[in-house]
């Protein structure tokens, strides 16, 4: 199997006799768990997925409805005598860092020219501080690795491909009503007042919200977007979905969660950031991204 210039995206190894560099390698990707558990009971919440970047993760899982839920955060490892014990899941909550999750046993193998990877998955606190979920998650999983994107292995160091691939934290923003990042960011503390009598809709901001304060853009080179809104370190908007790049390497093919497609410009682009443009019949929204 090839590699890319991004990563060793076919890594294999037992991660506990890795180094944590080689661990890094063979953990990363997205690997697709669904009813993977050897115990799972699919009557309740249920592991969709985990990803793996350079830093971070994205757990997605889904509750006993189907509705899907996300846990993001970043990761290191537990070593001893420069080998890898665990991998340790961490996240924030209201501006608090805490212990998530720690992942042992990880172990990749190649078989029929897929990848597997087997691990035990331990929850340190409670899934109903997320969502309603009844049901002990904390157990072995094996999954399969999914294929990198389109361009993944023919993707140099000059090319706009690989230089997309990260995550990024926006440093500017406008559109055509002169709103600037600030302006973005108080917006999640408007609220609405619609008053029936007189049929009109008075917008204030609420006093006891905390705006955000940081957006994240994070590009995988396995096909995902995530896209965040941050609050004193914590996460209040989620959103992931997928993206491509266009053959002329001038645009990304973007595709929401509910399945809404819409085209964002590449105006700039550089391995410390690029800078994007949406534009529609009502407006055109520029925001410049910086690599973290």
């Amino acid at each position: 199997m090839a590699n890319s210039a991004i990563t060793n995206i076919y890594a294999t190894g037992d991660v506990a006799e890795q180094t944590p560099e080689e661990a890094k390698k063979t953990i990363f990707g997205k690997w697709n768990l669904g009813s993977s558990a050897k115990s799972a009971s699919r009557s309740e919440c249920s592991f969709e997925s985990l990803e793996f970047t350079d830093e971070s993760y994205l757990i997605k899982l889904s509750d006993a409805n189907s509705q899907r839920h996300q846990i993001y955060g970043i990761y290191d490892f537990e070593e001893v005598d420069n080998k890898v014990v665990s991998v340790q899941l961490s996240t924030y909550f209201e501006g608090v860092s805490f212990e998530l999750a720690e992942i042992t046993d990880i172990v990749v193998e190649e078989n029929n020219g897929e990848l597997e990877i087997d691990f035990t998955f331990t929850f340190l606190m409670n899934l109903d501080d997320f969502f309603p979920c009844t049901n002990n998650l904390s157990q072995s999983y094996s999954a399969e690795k999914d294929e990198p994107m389109e361009g993944t292995l023919e993707a140099d160091e000059d090319s706009t491909h690989y230089k997309i691939v990260g995550k990024y934290f926006a440093k500017s923003y406008s559109d055509l009503y002169g709103n600037t990042l600030e302006d973005f960011f108080l917006d999640s503390c408007i609220e609405y007042d619609y008053n029936y009598e007189t049929g009109e809709e008075t917008e204030y901001i609420d006093e006891n919200c905390i705006p955000a304060d940081k957006l994240i853009l994070e590009l995988s080179t396995f096909g995902t977007y995530l896209f965040m809104e941050l609050a004193q370190n914590t996460p209040i908007y989620i959103e992931d979905g997928e993206w491509s790049l266009s053959s002329d390497e001038t645009s990304l093919k973007v595709t929401d969660p509910e399945g809404k497609i819409f085209v964002v410009s590449i105006t700039q682009i550089s391995n410390e950031g690029w800078t994007m443009t949406i534009e529609d019949d009502e407006d055109l929204q520029t925001i410049n991204w910086e690599k973290e």
